[in-house]
């Protein structure tokens, strides 16, 4: 966005820069096509179609739109106000301004909790809910809100929400594709979770690869629970892979290499380490691998 500006500290990662008050005002009015009382509001429109740039075809969804914007809008009263379009300027500039923001999104009365029909009319919306159902109704929903589906969650439980909501997916989607229980699901069944639940953990390369490395074999629940958890821990894996070549970055490990070292982290199994050279294998037909092929983005 033009709005911000990234700025890296001497030491330490980059950080976001706050505009100054003129600069945003200008932005602001740039948009803002409402008026009252000689003030100047964003409508849902203005702010996410013509500030944000999405939902731009003529057939939009009002509905999406309106939620959107209700990221910013914190009074929910369907208008943007230069202070809550300053207040959500500052929102970006947070280190975990990716949990703040869908907080806002969730929080449909800006009391500073989600609800379980709060959380519920949000997930129902997704894209990723109309092709892979998940069950609302489920233990993982009832141990966050309750038996009954009655406890607010505040912002710091919702976070671990969020990221476990992620990860329950993950497996409600198997148990969808494995109505008998039996433990396996088809390769394009892998390949339709992956992609649709896992997909921006992934390569374009992986995802085209993803039916390949199964070999035309049913995909067992531990090996679908592996990759999963590989796809979240590629950090860990280069930093073994960083101790298995004393901090060499383009030296190639053998399995045999990765796997020793990662015996000093618990966290990496031997089925990952197995499930990494698959990869490397329909990928680039070599017996080893080296970090710079999966180092985009943090990607597999």
């Amino acid at each position: 966005m033009q709005i911000l500006q990234v700025k890296r500290a001497e030491s330490g990662p980059s950080f976001l820069k706050r505009a100054s008050t003129d600069k945003l005002r200008e932005v602001f009015l740039k948009y803002a096509s409402y008026q009252k009382n000689g003030e100047h509001f964003m409508t849902s429109e203005d702010f996410v179609r013509k500030f944000l740039g999405l939902f731009t075809d003529a057939a939009f969804n009002d509905e999406s739109v309106r939620l959107l914007a209700g990221i910013a809008d914190t009074s929910k009263d369907g208008l943007i106000s230069f202070a809550e379009f300053q207040a959500f300027e500052g929102l970006l500039c947070t280190p975990d301004a990716l949990y703040k923001t869908a907080f806002q999104l969730f929080d449909r009365q800006g009391n500073g909790t989600v609800s379980y029909d709060n959380f519920a009319e949000i997930v129902q919306k997704t894209e990723l809910h109309s092709k892979l159902p998940f069950r609302l109704d489920s233990p993982f929903i009832k141990r966050y809100f309750g038996e009954k589906k009655q406890r607010l969650i505040n912002y710091a439980e919702f976070t671990q929400l969020l990221h476990d909501f992620h990860e329950e997916y993950a497996m409600e989607a198997f148990r969808t594709k494995d109505p008998a229980g039996s433990g396996y699901i088809s390769p394009l069944d892998f390949h339709d979770i992956m992609v649709n639940v896992k997909r921006h953990l992934l390569t374009a390369d992986v995802k085209d690869n993803l039916v390949a490395i199964t070999e035309g074999h049913k995909v067992s629940f531990p090996y679908f629970m592996a990759f999963t958890s590989l796809l979240n821990n590629m950090e860990l894996i280069k930093r073994i892979y960083l101790h298995a070549t004393q901090g060499n970055r383009t030296e190639p490990v053998t399995k045999d290499e990765l796997l020793y070292a990662a015996q000093t982290m618990s966290q990496i199994t031997p089925l990952e380490i197995d499930i990494l050279f698959q990869l490397t294998g329909a990928l680039h037909h070599t017996g080893w691998w080296r970090r710079k092929k999966f180092e985009a983005n943090r990607q597999v």
